[in-house]
């Protein structure tokens, strides 16, 4: 009886002991996403980069993986397009262990529901030579990209670059690759068993848009959009303080405040660091928008922060308000252009950044002559106007530093503003930074939080510190730029400047989930938003028609053509005659 037990439960054992014995593999139904090809991202321990990698075709429908080491420490996963990348070639986040040996579904359209639909009763997953690429799949690139492979287990690499299915008569790979165009590399491997693995690998040439006079416009990027330098008005703000509260001070009125005719910069959402390399740290501290408007007395200020960085592999979205910038004793940075003739580093005489006792952080050589720098929690410290010496250097001591007396002239406000209908950002996490400088992988990110996660920062600067006047902002103006800090060293800004990501994806020192740039020493170089003033066009030719009954042509001064202008500033082409309107 004992022997008959044992048997029978061998027997109920043999399939999974025949599981564990080849690995522990998963397998994934493709009859309702119909992709090409498939690939899995995985997080935890171990973990996938971004997009992913390619996994096995079994038969019909079925797609396996086998992980190439023990799974137990993976939190969640997701199948997808192995080559393609949008939430149309993707499923919804599984945000459980996988189960050795299970099929999965993905119920097709964006992002749709991953189940577990079992064990898997078909044939087992062939053992293949799986070919790695690096740079991975899906790379984009400026100039050229080298390619490397490596199969595993080792055999030969055939390979294609035009498109066509190799076979063993292709090209064998001895030599890394260098594509200079967009490129499909398509490889295949013959295992000793005779088992075939065709994979793809795409390497995409991006198109780069240069900066022009030291500002980045593109569809998303825009710098005094359509000539907007803010307004000439009064603001109605409403400081209240709040004590013994995170926030300390709101700005009562803010969201009611502003209008997109205030708008002298427009963002986008997920440049900074932590979307590269730290997207589990909070608070989250990305400007997104920035508004301005002056009258006799005043320079008022408002910057929309966005919440669009989030653990996508861990905790999720924030359900309170650890996100918002206020949630910490962190530091906001302004700086200003306020004299054309004038320009330092921001640097006290010891060498150091203003409010840093260990080194130089961030460095200013765009003409900015003015850095304020305050606490993310209005009214808490002591924050200040920084103007340079006869030396070029600042420091703590009047009347090189100006301070505001006791009553608050800066306060939060939670939401967003009701003029912004989008907000844009990548549509991935861990992208290359370079993407910011193309229109592509845009996505509008709206809809991802609701509207009160947001957070709004408003400001009153007396004229009277900053040392002009409402009449030299309307005949010179001035310029302002946001600086994204986290830690000691800038991890974004608005305006944008490509320093804030040169080591974005590089591990800080002190805790290597997160990114350098909050230790790394940033060169500011691209220019400010201008307030006020005339407004230099970013067009240095424009296309010549010498048809005497062309029709109006409308651009901007950043050199985007427009169909149907609306207010602002234009250059407007008819035949062979250029002229600037204000609309």
């Amino acid at each position: 009886m004992k022997t008959r037990f044992l048997f029978a439960l061998l027997a109920l054992l043999m399939p999974a002991m025949r599981v564990v014995a080849e690995g522990f593999t998963i397998y994934y139904d493709n009859s309702a996403t119909q992709w090409e090809n498939v690939g899995i991202h995985y997080w935890g321990e171990p973990q996938t980069e971004w997009p992913g990698i390619e996994i096995d075709h079994v038969e019909g429908d079925i797609w396996a993986y086998t992980f190439p080491s023990d799974a137990s420490g993976v939190t969640g996963f997701l199948f997808k397009h192995a080559s393609k990348t949008g939430d149309n070639y993707k499923t919804g986040d599984f945000s459980k262990k996988p189960v050795n040996g299970h099929l999965y579904k993905g119920a097709g359209g964006s992002k749709g529901k991953l189940t577990d639909e079992g064990v898997y009763q078909g044939s087992p997953a062939p053992k293949t030579a799986t070919v790695t690429a690096t740079p991975r799949t899906g790379t984009r690139f400026s100039d050229k990209v080298t390619v490397t492979l490596t199969v595993t287990p080792a055999v030969t690499i055939y390979y294609t670059l035009d498109g066509t299915m190799p076979t063993k008569t292709s090209q064998v790979y001895s030599a890394p690759l260098t594509f200079t165009a967009t490129t499909e590399l398509r490889t295949l491997t013959v295992t000793d068993e005779g088992v075939e693995k065709r994979q793809s690998f795409v390497y995409t040439k991006r198109e780069v848009i240069e900066a022009v006079n030291g500002q980045l416009n593109t569809q998303y990027y825009r710098v005094n959009p359509d000539g907007k330098n803010g307004t000439n008005r009064t603001v109605n703000v409403k400081f209240t303080k709040h004590p013994g509260t995170n926030y300390q001070c709101t700005a009562d009125n803010a969201l009611s405040n502003w209008t997109d005719d205030d708008l002298i910069c427009q963002g986008v959402a997920r440049d900074i660091a932590s979307a590269f390399r730290g997207k589990h740290e909070y608070p989250v501290i990305d400007s997104y928008a920035v508004y301005a408007a002056y009258d006799t007395d005043n320079l008022y200020l408002g910057v929309q922060y966005v919440y669009a960085v989030w653990d996508a592999g861990g905790d999720g979205k924030s359900d309170n308000d650890r996100h918002r910038p206020w949630m910490m004793d962190g530091r906001i940075m302004l700086a200003f252009d306020l004299d054309p003739n004038k320009e330092f580093e921001g640097l006290l005489a010891n060498g150091n950044t203003v409010w840093d006792a260990d080194g130089k952080y961030n460095v200013m050589r765009n003409g900015t002559d003015c850095i304020w720098l305050g606490n993310t929690k209005p009214t808490v410290g002591v924050p200040g106007l920084f103007f340079p010496d006869a030396n070029g250097t600042t420091s703590y001591d009047a009347p090189y530093c100006v301070t505001f007396g006791s009553e608050p002239f800066y306060g939060v406000a939670n939401g967003l503003l009701p003029c912004i209908e989008h907000i844009w950002g990548q549509s991935d996490f861990g992208y290359d930074p370079e993407e910011l400088r193309t229109n592509e992988g845009f996505v509008d990110l709206i809809g991802e939080v609701n509207r009160d996660k947001h957070t709004f920062y408003e400001w009153k600067f007396p004229l009277s510190k900053l040392g002009i006047t409402e009449q030299y902002i309307k005949d010179k103006g001035i310029g302002v730029m946001v600086i994204d800090t986290y830690g000691q060293g800038a991890t974004g800004s608005t305006p944008y400047d490509p320093t804030v990501f040169d080591n974005a994806a590089v591990s800080y020192s002190k805790d290597p989930s997160t990114s350098k740039e909050k230790e790394d020493m940033d060169v500011f170089t691209y220019r400010h938003a201008r307030i006020g003033g005339r407004i230099e066009s970013g067009i240095e030719t424009m296309p010549s028609d010498e048809a005497s009954d062309a029709p109006a042509e409308y651009y901007t001064i950043d050199g985007v053509r427009v169909s149907n202008p609306a207010h602002g500033l234009y250059i407007v082409r008819r035949g062979s005659k250029v002229s600037k309107v204000m609309m």
